[in-house]
């Protein structure tokens, strides 16, 4: 019966609350997920890496974007209106350069470089927050801006041994007679070397740099970046081949460029939380909210619904599957209420838990109690089910008890189990307690 009286209660709360839950539970009726007014964002960090690819005269190594020098970037950003669609950017890169030619009919036409580059910039960037509604997952961003490059290029023009390399019409590369391949060993710096007659030689520049690309949100404060961006010089020397050579190899009048591809993890560590968690003083609750599913009347816990001892005092312990007080001894009288609370297992107590002597027990039997008017009574069905003592027969008296029989009606009269009970505490009768409880047991089934 237990059982089944926590599965109703289990149907109960799940049929009568599912509006409730669907609001985000019992909890959101005491605590609200409120947007903060007006937090303070700080600088967001990023941190990348990427692929770095140069285009000038000389070649590149590689074909595509995704493939190149390696690269390492870091950025600053900080929102700089109300709607977060623009941003001030500060970014510092760390990369490497490189590009040859190798002709065979322009001896001119066999150069190198590798410049390892600084670049230090800042760019304003509009977020395209605007573009579609609901969860802005992926945000597409375009940037703009400037930045200073300091390079250092160099040219591996000499072997191991310093002796310098020789191009010839027919495509070999030779050191004196011996036929020799390059080192890639780039030793010697270009702007010291001065081999074409530049007046000027450059060693830092400034670019303007163009930034495509778009966030992918991790969460409320972590977005993974991919992007690509071009960066155009105001120099022509990065790989000295310029329009400004006198002898040699003399290029074109367009500046250097290189494109940086790479991928960031922006970190929002400092801003105030975009949401709160508010206790409410009141519960806020609307409709046709039934308060009887949180009612607890005796404020002891365990809310009325399941509560088998609803009217428990306050401040009693409680059992928290029933909300009844504790009964240590099991005599059926709670510990708050128990004047002798270790009573022996199955003694008869008074309604203060004081175990009760053979003779008050007698006297209470043998005690004349006051007839009670008819009007004043009401029929309750008796079921063996109800009883403690089960193993009976209708008109079958159990065999341990058919020596009280002494009429021999097949039936127990009340005098009958009055005269084996004064027996037992007469120490007349060689009856258990137990077979006391069955022999009462059986006389309201019977």
């Amino acid at each position: 019966m237990k059982i089944l009286k926590y599965l109703l209660l289990v149907f109960i709360f799940g049929f009568t609350t599912q509006t409730l839950l669907a609001q985000g539970g019992y909890e959101d009726l005491l605590f609200e997920e409120v947007e903060v007014e007006d937090p303070v964002y700080m600088p967001v960090i990023g941190i990348g890496a990427g692929v770095i690819n140069y285009y000038g005269e000389l070649q590149n190594d590689f074909s595509n974007l995704i493939q190149g020098q390696p690269t390492y970037r870091f950025n600053v950003y900080q929102y700089i209106d109300k709607k977060h669609y623009w941003k001030a950017n500060l970014n510092v890169m760390l990369g490497k350069l490189a590009g040859y030619e190798r002709s065979y009919t322009d001896t001119s036409k066999n150069l190198n470089f590798f410049s390892e580059t600084f670049g230090f910039g800042i760019n304003f960037e509009y977020g395209f927050g605007n573009i579609y509604k609901g969860q802005k997952r992926i945000r597409p961003f375009f940037s703009l801006g400037g930045e200073y490059i300091n390079f250092r290029s160099k040219t591996d023009i000499l072997d191991n041994n310093g002796d310098k390399y020789i191009y010839y019409p027919d495509g070999t590369m030779r050191v004196g007679d011996r036929l020799v391949s390059r080192d890639y060993k780039y030793e010697t710096d270009i702007n010291s070397l001065n081999r074409f007659g530049r007046e000027k030689n450059d060693a830092s520049t400034y670019a303007v740099v163009v930034d495509l690309g778009a966030d992918v949100k991790i969460s409320d404060r972590a977005a993974l970046r991919i992007a690509s961006s071009l960066h155009y010089t105001f120099t022509d020397a990065i790989d000295d081949v310029s329009y400004e050579n006198k002898v040699g190899r003399i290029g074109d009048k367009t500046n250097d460029m290189f494109s940086l591809t790479y991928v960031s993890l922006n970190i929002d560590l400092f801003s105030d939380p975009t949401t709160k968690i508010i206790e409410k003083l009141f519960a806020d609750v609307t409709g046709d909210f039934d308060y009887t599913m949180i009612a607890d009347s005796d404020k002891d816990g365990v809310l009325d619904l399941g509560d088998d001892c609803p009217d428990t005092p306050i401040g009693v312990a409680v059992n928290d599957s029933t909300g009844c007080p504790h009964d240590d001894d099991k005599d059926g009288v709670p510990n708050y209420m128990d004047k002798e609370q270790f009573s022996n297992k199955g003694a008869i107590v008074d309604e203060f838990g004081v175990e009760l002597s053979a003779n008050k027990i007698r006297d209470g039997l043998l005690t004349d109690l006051n007839a009670v008017d008819r009007e004043d009574m009401y029929m309750i069905p008796v079921s063996l089910t109800w009883t403690k003592f089960t193993d009976t027969t209708p008109g079958v008296i159990p065999d341990k008890f058919k020596k009280l029989d002494v009429d021999g009606d097949s039936y127990i009269s009340f005098d009958e189990l009055l005269d084996a009970i004064s027996k037992f505490f007469d120490d007349d009768s060689d009856y258990t307690t137990e077979d006391l409880y069955d022999l009462n047991s059986f006389f309201f089934a019977q």
